[in-house]
């Protein structure tokens, strides 16, 4: 099989050949139908040898000793590193594994498997309180997620700060009330304007941007907090992982409307490269393979 991994230390990744792996003991195999590609896989290719993916979406295709047969042929979503390969194993019982209602696309359950969770965790643990202020910093995938996990779940007022145009309308139609550009306007100072002076209640960040995190400490009232959105072992995430799953489901939120690009897999490095390389209009790619002959 081929995988999309880092091979080196130093070295951009690259596809390999790769052995199938045997699914062992409370595996499954899975056979890869599509993937994301997000910015945390930017920073994982800066480390050790891995490989990269960590939100998929396939077929089960072997199990392993003492799991159940009728997991085989289980459409499922994935969440969990070394993700962009033909084939991967994954625990057959974990949160990180979620079977896929018939209703539920390959491309929507994406959303689910990674970047809403994300994103619902760090508004979970900011804790707006209703009627209260969050702002979020970046409109990526993650932070679209915690905007619509505050705006729409905890019912707070969103203020998104988001530079791109094509980032913000979605904020807008992902639940945001305000929009602030920084490229255009001081980001404290409107923040403040938009609190009548107070302060936000809250601010996530979904960039590492040090003038976001400054813009944030500056705008915060005086009992304000941040929150760092991040990824979490997929142990952590299944309740979030069926949350999104329902939101996509009952038709409250559209996710694959953050795809910008679809490469095939064979593609896999190009698409990765410009990602990186913070191309602009690139958000969220999608990585298609090759269907069984």
């Amino acid at each position: 099989m081929k995988a999309f991994a880092l091979r080196r230390t130093g070295e951009p990744p690259a596809v390999a050949d790769r052995p199938v792996p045997e699914p062992r003991a409370g595996e499954v195999l899975v056979r890869t139908s599509a993937a994301l590609i997000c910015a945390w896989d930017g920073h994982t290719a800066a480390g050790a040898p891995t490989g990269l993916g960590h939100e998929a979406v396939g077929t089960v295709e072997a199990i392993g000793p003492g799991v159940c047969p009728s997991y085989v042929g289980r459409r499922v979503g994935v969440e969990g590193h070394g993700r962009l390969a033909e084939f991967f194993r994954a625990p057959a019982a974990g949160a990180g594994l979620v079977a896929l209602p018939d209703s539920i696309s390959d491309h929507q359950a994406l959303y689910a498997a990674g970047s809403l969770p994300t994103g619902f965790a760090a508004a979970e643990e900011s804790g707006p309180p209703p009627g209260g202020s969050v702002v979020v910093f970046g409109q990526g995938a993650v932070g679209l997620g915690a905007t619509i996990a505050a705006g729409r779940l905890r019912g707070a007022r969103v203020i998104a700060v988001e530079p791109e145009m094509k980032r913000q309308r979605l904020a807008l139609r992902f639940g945001a009330d305000v929009v602030i550009d920084p490229a255009y306007e001081d980001t404290a100072e409107r923040i403040l304007e938009l609190t009548g002076g107070a302060g936000a209640d809250r601010a996530i960040m979904a960039t590492a941007s040090p003038a976001a995190a400054r813009a944030a400490r500056e705008g915060l009232s005086g009992g304000g907090r941040i929150t760092y959105a991040r990824c979490r072992p997929p142990q952590s995430s299944g309740a979030r992982f069926a949350r999104a799953l329902r939101l996509i489901g009952e038709g409250l939120v559209n996710p694959t409307v953050i795809t910008t690009h679809e490469f095939p897999f064979h593609r896999v490095e190009e698409a990765f490269a410009r990602l990186v390389a913070r191309e602009p209009g690139m958000i969220k790619p999608v990585i298609l393979f090759p269907r069984p002959s």
